[in-house]
């Protein structure tokens, strides 16, 4: 076994034939629960992982072969990438999210990943289009802007050359809201990470996100390049 390309973590291995998932931290049981409803329920709705086993704190997924988001960025076809994210994630919201969580929920609200962006989608190989969304321990209900603001979080923090493709993103979503909007879900979403951090390794394993959340708020609007230009990638 050895860690997924690209992953943030060694807690998810692969043998290229399965994917195991450990799962760490706090709330790890109730991360689980939720991930795998997603896979179970989003199945045939959405390219999600095929959940093969469960046992306590471990799920196992059917491994799918692909281009992973971020390397895809790396050898330059950001605008694919993040049309592909765009795309996607509009297909997402437009589930019901009662098909997760059941009657009650607020209107307007939408299903949220929660860690939604090129670190957690699988590329087809000739890059038209995403084969696999990863990751769903996160899942809830909330506002649409979550998702697309956390995207271009992904973006701007992994990969600032790629920045100017980030209206590939929009175009693909269909909307651009408020840059106002973007940065205030960017930064509530930066802050649960770290509150989570923090829980788990005390404050000073937090204190990467407290600069993250300073880089936020230094960053600022950028007008979407040339179109026909991005359309000639």
């Amino acid at each position: 076994m050895e860690p997924l390309p690209h992953g943030y973590t060694n807690a998810t291995v692969t043998d290229r034939r399965v994917v195991v998932k450990t799962y760490q931290g706090p709330e790890s049981q109730q991360r689980q629960s939720r991930e795998e409803l997603a896979l179970l329920r989003l199945a045939g709705r959405l390219p999600v992982p095929t959940l093969l086993t469960s046992t306590a704190g471990v799920s196992t997924t059917a491994y799918v072969s692909g281009v992973p988001g971020q390397q895809a960025i790396e050898d330059g076809h950001a605008s694919k990438v993040l049309d592909a994210c765009g795309r996607l994630l509009a297909e997402l919201q437009a589930i019901d999210p009662g098909l997760l969580f059941g009657t009650g929920v607020e209107a307007g609200a939408v299903l949220v990943h929660n860690d939604f962006g090129p670190n957690n989608l699988l590329m087809r190989s000739d890059l038209r289009g995403a084969r696999l969304l990863c990751d769903w321990e996160w899942v809830t209900v909330g506002d649409r802007d979550t998702d697309l603001a956390w995207a271009e979080f992904i973006v701007r923090l992994h990969h600032p050359a790629a920045v100017p493709a980030l209206a590939a993103l929009f175009e693909g979503y269909g909307d651009r809201p408020a840059w106002e909007v973007r940065q205030a879900a960017m930064s509530h979403r930066a802050g649960v990470h770290r509150e989570f951090v923090r829980r788990w390794h005390g404050d000073p394993s937090a204190g990467l996100w407290t600069e993250r959340l300073a880089a936020i708020a230094s960053w600022q609007e950028v007008p979407p390049p040339d179109l026909d230009r991005r359309r000639d990638e």
